[in-house]
């Protein structure tokens, strides 16, 4: 695929610049919590890729566009975008960020998602949402619920069978916005890197069946007593990314779950 004398048709999910255009058939699967098109097949031209745009089609019309954005400026982009160079999965996956403003957020337009389904493309992947948050002084202990929305058995990343400072190097952890002063307070973390960096083991991920939920509990410390007032609070719950090759994305047991979903939830500290 990605031959530039296809012209786009009705088959057509994603072009690339003016070169690179695929259909639906050259996709497994889009997960449509984080996103992310896994294909059937590597795609070492993603990594060349200097095209500044892409677009979604649906039967041959444009439903979005947005720019492949390189993740080394430090400027944000506008809308939809794929964040490159590098490119944060390996190139038989490409994941559609988004960043607010003026546009609206179209990545799971229902004319997308519809022909998604039509083809049994469709997979809906994780949720997930913090069911409480005990904040006493300047310690934190949350419990966040992630439910598999997804028609596959999903393999995750385990907080408890990794331990907690390997899973916090794959995400921010816990944080706060107090939403009088819009400040940011962040958690403290203490986190360790696995060895080598890129490498992952089947004894961190835990398996969660279409319709299941799984429950963890993490502590943090924040540097100083949390002020009474109302808060919104932020987990990003992680999973793998750049390390899974595409031979290891469809385990005997289920999927890794690739990407990651935030959640907020407001509370109150008197």
């Amino acid at each position: 695929g990605g031959d530039n004398q296809k012209p786009v048709d009705s088959g057509t999910l994603i072009s690339i610049g003016d070169n690179f255009i695929y259909s639906y058939s050259e996709i497994v699967l889009y997960d449509s919590s984080t996103h992310i098109i896994y294909f059937k097949e590597k795609h070492p031209e993603f990594d060349k890729i200097r095209q500044p745009s892409f677009a979604l089609y649906d039967k041959g019309d444009t439903i979005y566009q947005g720019e492949i954005w390189p993740s080394y400026t430090s400027s944000l982009p506008s809308g939809a975008y794929i964040a490159s160079m590098p490119f944060f999965y390996q190139n038989y996956a490409l994941r559609i960020d988004y960043m607010g403003g003026s546009k609206p957020d179209l990545r799971n337009d229902p004319r997308i998602i519809q022909s998604l389904r039509d083809r049994e493309l469709l997979h809906s992947g994780l949720t997930g949402a913090i069911q409480t948050l005990e904040i006493s002084g300047s310690l934190a202990r949350l419990t966040f619920v992630v439910t598999n929305l997804d028609k596959s058995e999903l393999l995750i990343l385990d907080p408890g069978k990794m331990g907690q400072k390997l899973f916090h190097y794959y995400t921010n952890g816990l944080y706060l916005r107090d939403l009088a002063t819009n400040n940011i307070i962040a958690s403290k973390l203490e986190y360790q890197a696995p060895n080598p960096a890129d490498s992952w083991k089947k004894e961190w991920l835990t398996l969660i069946s279409p319709g299941g939920s799984v429950l963890f509990t993490l502590n943090y410390t924040f540097d100083k007593v949390i002020s009474p007032g109302n808060y919104s609070a932020w987990f990003e719950y992680p999973g793998l990314s750049s390390q899974v090759d595409i031979h290891d994305v469809f385990q005997t047991t289920g999927r890794i779950w690739l990407g990651d979903i935030t959640a907020v939830k407001i509370i109150a500290i008197r």
